[in-house]
């Protein structure tokens, strides 16, 4: 059984305590391609502030697009442009990278090729990975005890953390100022239904307050995942859905310090989602 780990207000009770389908009106929810739907949240009071969410909901079971890793060695793209270069339907930030020349700083492997190595030693960001094996199966991963490296049973890793759902059971987090402080989050789950959950949540804004990891956590919980990851967050969190603003961005990232969708960070890698 799920160990509680931290105390909830009210309003993020009432989430946990509702699917995601029961929580969000139905009006609210949309098609952006076959099986993948599209849910976004905008509410004055979740667990006592104000809150903005994006959710991609892609039933894994029936997707037939791909889901692409896209990286850059030593450059800086906008997430935006990295979906438009891939002719994605949709796309998210991805992992941690040097923000002065790009490059990941955490292991990443693309089609069975290491692309980078670990060069950021801090546990709490290095224990879990996004990974799809040999068989095309999307799942998330725990750190092995040998360290990240090369490993013949997958196609795609893409090292992130902290690790917040694994095994269907909530994971103990650090009590460091990255966790403990609202922030932007990036995050992405696994269903036990095998649907892949990407989520923005967005930050820094009086009309978005942004969450800690432990209410990250509970949000991913909330929405019934069995293993969930965090991403790269606080001015990376970008959300891209193809055509539903001038520049395809849904939610309202906060490098501009404007509630808009115009404040995008470059970032160095991202999850592109292609096909109709």
């Amino acid at each position: 059984m799920k160990k509680c780990i931290i105390f909830l207000t009210a309003a993020l009770l009432l989430l946990a305590a509702c699917s995601s389908r029961e929580f969000i009106p139905e009006e609210e929810l949309q098609k952006i391609g076959r099986h993948i739907v599209w849910k976004a949240i905008r509410t004055d009071d979740l667990n006592g502030k104000p809150a903005s969410l994006n959710i991609l909901d892609i039933d894994l079971k029936h997707f037939d697009g791909d889901l692409a890793l896209a990286w850059y060695r030593d450059s800086l793209v906008r997430t935006s442009e990295i979906a438009q270069a891939h002719d994605g339907i949709a796309a998210v930030n991805g992992s941690f990278f040097d923000m002065k020349v790009g490059g990941a700083v955490l292991f990443l492997q693309e089609n069975g090729v290491v692309i980078a190595e670990t060069n950021d030693r801090i546990e709490f960001i290095n224990e879990g990975a996004y990974a799809v094996d040999t068989a095309g199966t999307v799942m998330i991963v725990k750190r092995p005890e040998s360290d990240w490296g090369y490993s013949p049973a997958y196609d795609d890793i893409m090292v992130s953390g902290p690790l917040l759902i694994w095994n269907d059971t909530l994971c103990i987090l650090d009590s460091v100022h990255f966790n403990l402080n609202r922030h932007p989050r990036t995050a992405i789950g696994i269903t036990e239904d095998y649907r892949l959950l990407l989520v923005t949540v967005d930050g820094r804004h009086a009309e978005a307050a942004g969450m800690t990891m432990w209410e990250l956590q509970a949000l991913m919980d909330s929405l019934g995942c069995k293993e969930a990851l965090n991403f790269d967050g606080g001015g990376s969190t970008t959300m891209y859905i193809k055509g539903k603003t001038a520049n395809g961005v849904v939610n309202y990232p906060s490098d501009n310090k404007k509630y808009d969708h115009e404040g995008e960070r470059k970032v160095a890698n991202g999850l592109v989602v292609t096909g109709k």
